[in-house]
Parts: structure tokens; C-alpha cells; sequence
């Protein structure tokens, strides 16, 4: 019993300090965007940026897959896990990889492709890339966003802790996102 209670309190305690951490970045990275295109998905390029470059090496070395079917399956085949192992990450019914199989125009929510970021721990660029190729975008106008986009940064990829902090903030868990 006081191992349990012991580990229960280690989780609380760093869930305390994500939300506190979280708040400070929303603080800092929140811009309430005005109906602007040009500015709606942030995507001024920097000069030279070796996660991007990373990316696109990855991208045009997995035959450049375009949508997003074909991006997760090549993950999938490029990943040491299985295909179970991914669906129970993400919290899908197995037959869901079937699905993207069979669908190569599958357009999943947002909250999907962003299960799948973190399934297969993707770094921020790689996540732009994923949502890009299903038409989401991370913006800096979005709490939930912004929650998300610090889970990535910060290689936090645990789905329970990003549900607490999404409940916490904006009363919605990752599947909820479309």
C-alpha cells in the first residue's frame, strides 16, 4: 500500500509542476491570431534547422510518402513496434492500421494524428509534417495547441499525463481534439 500511494504521489507532483510549466509556456507562446492566413499557421522558416532537415531526409529516404496513411504506415514499418503495440498506444481498435491500409485518402482529427506523433515519438518537426499531411496545423492561437506542442518539445509523450493537463485547461482529452 505505500509503494502505491508513494508512486501516486510522485505522479501527482509532476503533474503539478507540467501544469505549472505548461501555464508559463502558454503565457509566453499565446498569440491571439486575428482571421490573418498569413499568419494563421506560423510558418516562417528559420535560416537552418537540423530537426527540419532531418524530416526531409527522413521523408525523401521512406520514398516521400504524401499522405497521411502512407507517412504512418512508412512509421510503422520504419519502428521496431508493432502494429498492436501502436493501436494500444494510441488507444485504437487494431483494425484501425487496417483502415489506413485501405483508406489511402484517410482523413483522421487532429487529435488522432497527434496520438500517432506521440506513439511514435515524433519530434516537433516531424509532428508539423504529420498534421500538415491531414490538413492540421499546431498554431500558437490554441491552448490546446500550445499543450501539445509542449508535450512534443519537451519529448513528454505520455498520453495520460497530456489528457490530465488538456482536462485541466481546456476540459477535453486528445480524442475530443477534430
Amino acid at each position: 500500500m505505500g509503494l502505491f500511494n508513494f508512486k501516486k504521489r510522485k505522479i501527482k507532483k509532476k503533474r503539478a509542476q507540467l501544469c505549472e510549466d505548461i501555464e508559463i509556456f502558454i503565457q509566453v507562446h499565446f498569440v491571439r491570431e486575428r482571421n490573418n492566413a498569413k499568419n494563421k499557421y506560423n510558418t516562417l522558416s528559420l535560416k537552418s534547422d537540423p530537426d527540419r532537415d532531418a524530416c526531409k531526409e527522413w521523408y525523401e529516404n521512406h520514398g516521400n510518402p504524401k499522405t497521411f496513411s502512407e507517412i504512418v504506415l512508412a512509421y510503422i514499418k520504419a519502428s521496431e513496434l508493432k502494429e498492436e503495440q501502436i493501436c494500444d498506444k494510441c488507444g485504437f481498435e487494431k483494425s484501425f492500421i487496417s483502415k489506413l491500409r485501405n483508406e489511402k485518402n484517410y482523413h483522421p482529427s487532429k487529435g488522432e494524428a497527434v496520438l500517432f506523433a506521440m506513439a511514435f515519438k515524433l519530434n516537433f518537426e516531424e509532428t508539423k509534417a504529420l498534421l500538415m499531411s491531414a490538413e492540421h496545423a499546431l498554431t500558437n492561437s490554441s491552448k490546446e495547441d500550445l499543450i501539445i506542442r509542449y508535450f512534443i518539445e519537451q519529448k513528454e509523450y505520455s498520453i495520460n499525463n497530456l489528457n490530465y493537463v488538456l482536462e485541466k485547461f481546456c476540459e477535453l482529452i486528445i480524442k475530443d481534439i477534430i
